[in-house]
């Protein structure tokens, strides 16, 4: 007797999530934000539910060997919000050098999505707030 109901096999590369979308990343004043849209699905097409993390990586230069910087972890408020949009800010970044991101999905059972991205951004100081112009009445 077996227990339990029984499907067939899927292939793990139909069970991987699917890569983060449209990753930007913007320099502002207290580091670098990235932007990503959160996937819905596997590569595979099926709704996805058990998106676990997003795994930020992170290059300096434009070579540089990507390391892991941060894990962006999915709790059951962020995994079933209906808000697709997520931001991750790069608070230990340097004014003035170059870096490279990329974010990858990954599922609580450790299947990874291929990685969104790279992106480019040099770590700048925001220019400064515009003050409204003051507006001079002309006698005539």
């Amino acid at each position: 007797a077996s227990c339990g109901r029984k499907s067939a096999p899927v292939a793990p590369e139909l069970v991987r999530p699917k890569a983060p979308g449209a990753l930007s990343a913007a320099s502002i004043s207290d580091g670098i934000r990235l932007v990503w849209q959160r996937p819905l699905s596997y590569t595979s097409g099926h709704r996805m539910n058990d998106l676990g993390r997003f795994l930020i990586e992170r290059s300096v230069g434009e070579d540089g060997e990507f390391v892991g910087v941060d894990q962006l972890e999915m709790d059951d408020r962020l995994r079933f919000r209906k808000e697709r949009r997520l931001e991750w800010v790069d608070h230990d970044a340097t004014l003035g050098e170059l870096y490279r991101y990329r974010v990858t999905s990954e599922t609580l059972d450790g299947d990874r999505s291929k990685p969104a991205g790279p992106v480019s951004i040099r770590h700048h100081e925001p220019p400064p707030a515009k003050k409204p112009e003051k507006t001079k009445e002309k006698d005539e």
